[in-house]
């Protein structure tokens, strides 16, 4: 017992209770209207209670957060069903626009050409195992889609289908050197036919060969086909960019640039009659 009187423990306990006794008599004091056990009390309470309201102010926090968590969920999901619509809203606009667009370009080519059936089809897909934009269509047999009909734009000729089922046709560019094409130079009646190549395809370029090599032709002139049975006569195909000769010595050859913009297509016609077929 002697010990723990000495000890450390011991003086910091009288320490405290002396500062117990202290705050007290303080908070005696300064409040004449309280009794003592009430002044003790409130001073050993008080305390506690800032500790028991500042637990039941976060629990109330937390659940309040919680609950309100449920309303932001609801409006977070009322927010994004109106971003879905608007999103709807605008691929349906976008649609229209492109239809109207294909409307009207369907109409100037009729009045162009008047002898001309069409049906107008969507490129949905394009060989990725070809170099020359060879591509699909959504048009085939019940749109009266045929091998060999000629694809083009309102810019010019395009290719020509060389395969076709109910619902689909698939169709070879004039960059692809198995679909040859007769054209002439609008300018000076020069014949040629086209024979692309593969570099001169990724650049989206054709090459014209078999031009007679007295002809005028030159960078700027017009291509148009000749018309050979497959193709109608008179279709805008490109401009040439370059004339060279051969190595035979015997024929030039031109570089040609489509009017039509062959890697890029997006909406076609299908030619499925015309006068002369």
């Amino acid at each position: 017992m002697k010990d723990f009187l000495k000890s450390l423990a011991f003086r910091i306990l009288v320490l405290a209770a002396a500062f117990m006794v202290g705050m007290m008599i303080y908070a005696a004091s300064t409040d004449q209207t309280a009794t003592l056990p009430e002044k003790v009390g409130g001073f050993v309470l008080t305390p506690l209670q800032s500790a028991a309201a500042a637990v039941t102010d976060g629990i109330h926090d937390f659940f309040g957060l919680f609950g309100g968590s449920g309303a932001l969920r609801e409006e977070n999901a009322r927010l994004q069903e109106e971003l879905d619509r608007l999103r709807q809203q605008q691929v349906e606009l976008e649609e229209l626009r492109r239809q109207n667009a294909t409307y009207r370009e369907y109409l100037e080519l009729k009045e162009r050409h008047p002898d001309y059936r069409f049906a107008d089809a969507r490129v949905i897909a394009m060989d990725p195992a070809e170099n020359y934009y060879d591509f699909t269509l959504n048009a085939g047999t019940l749109a009266g889609v045929a091998a060999g009909d000629p694809v083009i734009t309102p810019q010019g000729l395009v290719g020509v289908v060389y395969e076709v089922g109910p619902t689909y046709s698939k169709a070879r560019t004039l960059l692809d050197p198995r679909a040859p094409v007769s054209v002439y130079v609008s300018r000076t009646r020069d014949n040629g036919i086209t024979a692309s190549q593969p570099a001169l395809a990724l650049e989206g370029l054709l090459r014209v060969a078999r031009l007679d090599r007295t002809a005028g032709a030159a960078a700027g002139d017009y291509l148009l086909t000749f018309g050979s049975g497959t193709y109608p006569a008179g279709l805008m195909v490109g401009e040439i960019t370059e004339v060279y000769a051969e190595s035979d010595g015997l024929s030039l050859s031109a570089t040609v640039r489509p009017f039509a913009d062959i890697p890029h297509l997006a909406d076609v016609f299908v030619i499925l009659d015309f006068e002369g077929d």
